[in-house]
């Protein structure tokens, strides 16, 4: 038991320096002889084999391209966009279309591919001659190629943990022994699964780069100049019937106000009046001349 638990103890020794190892530097990898796809076993397994021109290091590059352009109609074109990344190698991620006043007219559409890395710029050429280059246009790349390498090293680095934890799991003489051995190597296990899951990840990132393009109608210049004169002038006439109407409105207004000042204040003050210079002329007429 007192062997087991020292092999147990050396074992997790190793799992703690494997873990801490620094990052490989791919160039340090190249030099080895060790490239990006020649990960560790099981991961390279799993990634496929990957042809690499002689003299010429396989790096894992993850790039993303976003453009804008004016186009006639957005949604002929996104159609086009997609046939074009099929023809590429690639797939349509996602398409958005925004429509003016619940109208079928697409007034923006905004339509996500993906294609081959190698097929990214010449998809960016073709797509650049279906309309105007507008707003901006932005190609951006992550090299992970330092990462996929660490990740195939720690790979190994545990996969030989795990072959010692399966060597001490036979020489475990009590069950106890075992139930601690087994603990210890399922976590290596999961340790092994995680990085060469991290690792095709990388692998599909970097195969197939991701083109973002943003559509939207063009405004017919031509059409708009011609019709300037004429428009013009309708909205002139608009103008001026606007104006006539809010003078009639107003006037409408002012006679209502009008109407209820005079009906209890003008006519009730005449008529005061009135009565009051008829009784005086009466009284005056009834008294005895001097």
């Amino acid at each position: 038991m007192g062997t087991v638990a020292f092999l147990l103890a050396a074992s997790l020794f190793v799992a703690c320096k494997s873990r801490e190892a620094p990052p490989v530097p791919a160039s340090d990898a190249t030099a080895a002889g060790v490239t990006a796809p020649a990960a560790a076993p099981g991961v390279a397994a799993s990634a496929g084999p990957v042809s690499q021109k002689p003299g010429v290091t396989n790096r894992k590059i993850i790039r993303q391209a976003e453009l804008e352009l004016e186009v006639k109609s957005p949604g002929t074109t996104q159609t086009t966009i997609e046939q074009l990344a099929e023809q590429h190698g690639g797939y349509v991620v996602s398409a958005i279309r925004n429509t003016d006043n619940g109208s079928a007219i697409d007034v923006n559409v905004t339509v996500a591919v993906r294609v081959p890395q190698a097929e990214l710029m010449s998809t960016i050429a073709q797509i650049k001659q279906l309309g105007r280059g507008v707003g901006s246009e932005r190609i951006t790349s992550d090299d992970v190629t330092d990462e996929y390498v660490d990740l195939a090293a720690r790979t190994a680095s545990q996969k030989q943990l795990e072959q010692q934890y399966l060597e001490l799991l036979k020489r475990a003489g009590t069950i106890k022994d075992a139930m601690e051995v087994q603990k210890a190597l399922a976590e290596v296990r999961v340790e092994i699964e995680r990085m060469e899951g991290r690792a095709r990840l990388l692998d599909k990132e970097s195969a197939f780069s991701t083109l973002t393009v943003h559509l939207v109608t063009a405004v017919p210049q031509i059409a708009v100049a011609g019709s300037d004169f004429s428009g013009t002038i309708r909205r002139a006439w608009s103008d001026a019937l606007s104006l006539s109407t809010d003078m009639i409105s107003g006037g409408i207004r002012l006679i209502g106000f009008l109407v209820p000042v005079f009906m209890l204040i003008v006519l009730p003050a005449f008529s005061i009046t009135w009565i009051v210079r008829r009784w005086g002329r009466r009284r005056r007429a009834a008294l005895p001349y001097a």
